[in-house]
């Protein structure tokens, strides 16, 4: 809701130029498909108007048109008609962007091995966290009624539904960030195994210690061995330079990944993961989507991932719920 805000206010100023920075992060199909009509209104409603628009998504740029750059490490690498890049790339790496959707990835790429014991001792298949006739409701108007979860250790459940229909607050009533309406939450390991992978990362790191200080200081409270590391951020495509930066001075989507980076080190329990990919690009978000699975099936972390991707949905999780009309229901096999 506060992406279609901010895109309401750029759009009433009515400049030459309108420049739109991932506009469609976090929202479900329908709303992309309205801000690139949005856009593609304020363009020819402002006389001799210019529209640049910065994305991930591949829906968007087919529906905008027009002109198509691809940039990788600072460098235009390939440019045209969108309709003409995206329906023939010539760039390796274009073409492995085109293709990285989840729809293609394979089938049981992400499903569990016959044996998901953990490797830290910890038995996948026990109930970490259930709710019970839960009820969550915000300004005393209820968004979801008479929820029923459990989720199991090594479990991946995942969640979808339109922007706006409460499931971030589900996730907050599952960690007790927000107090039920009625019904109860029943968590069976200690608090702080209980954890959530931001949609917005930036409000979760302190603006002024680097974020190598940062990890350190994780390191010190938790009592944790770092010597993984490296080995992690090679793993989230994450450079060694990058510690020595200020939150603010890298990238979204870096961002997320250092906050998935400080939820391996830790290895909780329990992790409500809200969009954590809306602000990578097709191929990273495949190697995150990758490393959570392996925490998840290695640890016996339970997971419950929200994604507006049904597609990405279908191929990583055990069995998905969609939130319609204030309930949380089973998704219909198609």
């Amino acid at each position: 809701m506060a992406q279609r805000v901010a895109f309401a206010a750029a759009r009433a100023g009515g400049a030459p130029l309108l420049i739109a920075d991932e506009p469609t992060k976090g929202l479900d199909a329908a709303r992309v498909s309205e801000i690139g009509e949005l856009l593609l209104k304020s363009l020819a409603e402002t006389p001799r108007a210019g529209l640049m628009v910065i994305t991930h998504d591949m829906a968007l740029a087919h529906q905008i048109g027009g002109r198509l750059m691809v940039v990788r490490r600072g460098q235009v690498i390939e440019q045209g008609a969108t309709r003409d890049v995206l329906a023939a790339p010539t760039h390796a790496y274009t073409r492995r962007l085109v293709n990285a959707a989840p729809q293609a990835w394979p089938e049981a790429a992400f499903k569990p091995a016959a044996d998901s014991a953990s490797r830290d001792g910890k038995v996948a298949g026990e109930t970490i966290i259930r709710a019970e006739n839960l009820t969550i409701a915000r300004g005393g108007t209820a968004l979801l009624r008479d929820v029923e979860l459990s989720v199991k250790g090594g479990e991946i459940i995942g969640v979808q539904g339109a922007s706006g229909c409460g499931k971030s607050s589900l996730g907050d009533a599952l960690l007790g960030l927000l107090p039920p309406h009625s019904g109860r939450v029943v968590q069976h390991a200690e608090r702080q195994e209980y954890q959530k992978l931001y949609q917005d990362p930036v409000a979760t790191f302190p603006p002024r210690r680097t974020l190598g200080r940062l990890l350190k200081d994780l390191s010190a409270r938790h009592r944790l061995d770092d010597s993984q590391l490296p080995q992690l951020m090679e793993q989230l495509s994450l450079a060694p330079e990058l510690l020595s930066r200020l939150p603010g001075q890298v990238s979204g989507g870096e961002l997320q990944r250092f906050a998935l980076l400080r939820l391996m080190l830790i290895k909780p329990r329990f992790v409500f993961a809200d969009e954590p990919t809306s602000r990578l690009d097709p191929l990273v978000q495949q190697e995150v989507i990758a490393c959570m699975v392996k925490m998840v099936r290695e640890q016996g972390t339970a997971l419950v991932l929200v994604s507006h991707d049904a597609a990405l949905l279908r191929k990583v999780a055990d069995r998905v719920l969609v939130v319609e009309e204030g309930r949380l229901k089973a998704r219909q096999a198609i």
